[in-house]
């Protein structure tokens, strides 16, 4: 498979030929020669892992922002992120009351793994992260890491997204799987 490393970033990602890092957008070309992909359960920083699972999960179903937030005292927080700057609020750090989340009602059962349009679902488009930040569509998964720590890893975009599947949602499901070490890492060192 052809994995190439961003010369401007270091994402080592999956590459065809005229495509740009999901990361920064950096064009990448042809011409370096193709290496095995990248172990991201074993010997990495775990920054870094999620990092990459979260731009080929951003890429992969073509959404503005993807994340991995931790729920945490009654709130979501987002422990990793990465995006093309559509959804600006969508960054490392923010946090809201986990009652006013999408997450939450994926976690307690209200809404599916996908939302197609949050706008005009009556089960979340009156959300404040709906309406304020103007997410059109969610996918999601729960993840649950060492020592009972709870995690989505979610993807959203700024338009409505009928396209979405459950095939979506098992890719999904594989990345979280792929992840899950370096989240236990990150969560063992107190990230």
């Amino acid at each position: 498979m052809p994995y190439q490393t961003c010369p401007r970033c270091g994402l080592r990602t999956y590459c065809v030929s005229g495509e740009e890092c999901p990361r920064c957008d950096t064009p990448l070309g042809a011409a370096r020669r193709p290496s095995a992909a990248p172990d991201w359960r074993t010997g990495d920083e775990p920054r870094l892992v999620v990092e990459r699972v979260l731009a080929v999960a951003r890429r992969e179903l073509r959404m503005d922002a993807a994340l991995l937030s931790e729920v945490r005292d009654g709130r979501e927080i987002i422990r990793w992120a990465t995006g093309n700057g559509r959804l600006p609020a969508v960054v490392r750090g923010a946090s809201a009351p986990l009652h006013d989340t999408i997450c939450q009602r994926l976690l307690d059962g209200t809404v599916d793994s996908i939302v197609h349009d949050a706008v005009t679902d009556e089960r979340v488009g009156d959300l404040p992260p709906v309406q304020a930040m103007g997410i059109g569509a969610y996918i999601g998964v729960p993840l649950t890491a060492g020592a009972a720590r709870r995690y989505v890893l979610c993807c959203l975009a700024g338009e409505a997204r009928p396209d979405l599947s459950e095939r979506d949602v098992q890719f999904l499901r594989g990345l979280v799987e792929s992840v899950r070490p370096a989240v236990d890492r990150a969560a063992g060192a107190g990230g």
